[in-house]
């Protein structure tokens, strides 16, 4: 039987706010279970879609760009029959803006229309809206979440027992030289089969369990340890925001979320595992309302530690210092987003956002994404989470807030969460236990 909710159609107040009750079906014929498969199969094919591209290209079929962006829209059609199931008046005029403002954007650089700025954008839209279409009726994202992290558990446990054999299959660093990433130049090595960041630097070392797992860091289906590491903090976040009720659950994602930190030697996943379980023991109710200037205090502490505290080296400082420094040299139009918006920043994420979006459309967003109503602490929680990671991965990094591959589970997470009732009307939830 077809799972049945509230829906939201077009005519159903003037913003599409108040529902109308009627049987909708996720897809043709499909019920709750299926729905669940579809989910999981979606999510699947976001995470992994890297991986098999570069599997097919070691076998010979090469890969481009331009077959990479076509792979990406194969998974945003896939998203169709759940945004199709959530359509409302506001979803639409939500789109038509955002194209709009991009329409403008483009008049006033001149007709620049950027492309990854619009697909960036694009990302968060899509699978946001899809989460809150899977999300309906109270359907919980733990099984097909926790199906995804032991995926990629298992192929990055596979990758650090025999990585000869797992590089013969998946060559990392030729695959981002055909995709233009990297210059084939730059190898470290002689036959360097992983990318430049697959490797720590002489001098520097692995950081966790060099003993065990030797230099690599593993990168399981993400090709890139840092993506496995921004992966980590999601699971992370998952696992955390849950209430302590649901600790057997919290723990499966919790665990999995450190083995990836780990596999990966992420230092930044390890510094924002300390920062969540700090946010999980001390903010609560109305608290979670401080992560709406997480952005701020972002921004400020680099251009302070620019100013009066430079630190040189790839670390943590050395790359907050010179995100700093390009931000300090932002006048009105490179904030406006009028000047230096085709510049590559490289690892500089506020410049990246503020050259694409300008500093007032990032600040819009950013209030449109607080001021979504959000009736459970599970949900403010994870949202809390998120916010934090956003604000330092921006600090050090530069598009892979953006990057599909975690970013899709971010915002699929995100919209499924803000789906929940409020704690009072929702029935008891069973912790998942694996025998």
């Amino acid at each position: 039987m077809a799972a049945t909710w509230t829906h939201d159609t077009p005519f159903a107040g003037a913003w599409g706010d108040r529902a109308e009750q009627r049987p909708v079906s996720l897809l043709p014929g499909a019920g709750v279970s299926d729905s669940t498969v579809y989910a999981v199969f979606l999510l699947l094919a976001v995470v992994m879609h890297h991986w098999l591209l570069c599997l097919l290209h070691n076998k010979g079929i090469s890969v481009s760009v331009a077959r990479v962006a076509m792979v990406e829209m194969v998974i945003y059609i896939a998203c169709v029959p759940l945004l199709l199931a959530r359509l409302s008046l506001r979803s639409l005029i939500t789109v038509f803006v955002v194209l709009g403002a991009c329409g403008v954007f483009a008049l006033l650089r001149g007709g620049y229309f950027d492309a990854k700025a619009a697909r960036d954008l694009m990302i968060p839209m899509v699978f946001f809206w899809a989460g809150r279409s899977f999300g309906q009726n109270g359907r919980s994202l733990d099984r097909p979440l926790l199906t995804i992290a032991a995926v990629v558990v298992v192929i990055g446990l596979v990758q650090a027992i025999v990585p000869n054999l797992f590089n013969s299959l998946f060559n990392t660093f030729n695959y981002y030289v055909s995709l233009g990433g990297i210059n084939a130049a730059s190898a470290q090595v002689s036959g360097q089969a992983v990318t430049l960041n697959g490797m720590r630097p002489e001098g520097i070392g692995r950081t966790l369990l060099p003993q065990v797992l030797g230099a690599q860091r593993v990168s399981s289906v993400f090709l890139e340890p840092v993506s496995l590491g921004n992966f980590a903090v999601i699971l992370l976040g998952w696992g955390l925001a849950k209430p302590w009720s649901q600790w057997r659950t919290s723990a499966w994602f919790i665990a999995a979320a450190l083995v990836c930190v780990v596999l990966a030697d992420s230092r930044f996943g390890f510094y924002m595992t300390g920062l969540l379980v700090l946010l999980r023991l001390t903010l609560h109710g109305s608290g979670h309302l401080l992560g709406i200037v997480f952005p701020a205090i972002g921004a400020i502490s680099l251009l302070l530690l620019a100013s009066f505290m430079p630190s040189v080296g790839d670390n943590l400082l050395g790359r907050m210092t010179v995100s700093g420094q390009f931000l300090l040299g932002f006048d009105q139009l490179s904030l406006l987003g009028l000047r230096d918006f085709a510049t590559n920043f490289g690892d500089m994420g506020y410049a990246y956002v503020f050259s694409r979006f300008s500093l007032l459309g990032a600040a819009l967003m950013w209030l449109c994404f607080y001021a979504m109503p959000l009736h459970d602490e599970t949900a403010r929680r994870f949202r809390t989470f998120m916010s934090a990671y956003m604000t330092l991965i921006l600090c050090v990094s530069g598009t892979s807030l953006f990057a599909l591959k975690t970013a899709g589970v971010m915002w699929f997470a995100l919209g499924a969460l803000s789906m929940r009732k409020p704690e009072s009307e929702q029935e008891t939830e069973i912790d998942i236990r694996i025998p």
